[in-house]
């Protein structure tokens, strides 16, 4: 009923605030199930949140959180994203599959749909060691079209790149304000690299790694 309060009762207060909906899966490590082993960690989880807002996250794991909402684009690039991500990504949804294989968790569907922007991600976060390695897509500017386009799930099947590709087909005049980026390095420092925009063919999604296919499957609101 609230995923703020979910994190606080694992130790991450003030990560999001508010937060409804489901996360589905199954997650294991080695050892004792009261003692967390980070590089064991294995499984598959499914979210489909609504109606939150990430705040600012530190420390620990909930530097990623702090990562995915984007709160290092107005800081170091000079885009007019700052009223969208400096305050933390208020979202109407948040969904997608994530498959995790020793410590390093993998997506290639993770989807974000705030007021006056989307945010479309892929690629992995090392729990161990702290570090990224993802893909951001923002797409600015939203109007019934683009923001009805964009709440359709995206299926860890096919994955980013085509869907993408299908996106800027349906909307073209969309592509120049679409803006892409790619994180790297430490939670704590993340590195963000503006990436001019290519077309995304299905043959890209396809070389990705895709989340487990036996994870749950995310339900449209």
């Amino acid at each position: 009923d609230d995923a703020g309060l979910l994190l606080s009762r694992f130790g991450m207060p003030d990560v999001v605030r508010g937060g409804k909906g489901r996360i589905e899966g199954h997650i294991g490590w080695m050892g004792s199930p009261l003692s967390f082993h980070a590089p064991s960690l294995g499984g598959g989880l499914a979210i489909d949140l609504e109606r939150g807002q990430f705040l600012r996250a530190d420390p620990g794991i909930a530097k990623l959180l702090g990562v995915l909402s984007l709160q290092s684009l107005p800081r170091r690039l000079a885009l007019d994203f700052r009223d969208v991500f400096s305050e933390g990504f208020a979202f109407d949804f948040v969904r997608g599959n994530a498959r995790i294989t020793e410590g390093v968790a993998h997506t290639n569907n993770l989807q974000m749909k705030g007021v006056s922007a989307a945010v479309l991600m892929e690629g992995q976060a090392d729990i161990v060691r702290e570090t990224q390695d993802l893909t951001a897509v923002v797409i600015p500017e939203l109007n019934a079209g683009t923001a009805s386009l964009v709440a359709t799930v995206i299926s860890p099947v096919t994955g980013l790149g085509t869907f993408l590709a299908q996106f800027l087909l349906r909307q073209p005049l969309q592509e120049a304000a679409t803006r892409q980026f790619r994180i790297t390095g430490s939670w704590s420092d993340p590195q963000v690299e503006r990436v001019n925009r290519r077309n995304i063919h299905a043959g890209d999604a396809a070389a990705s790694p895709s989340p487990d296919a036996t994870a749950p499957g995310v339900t449209a609101p």
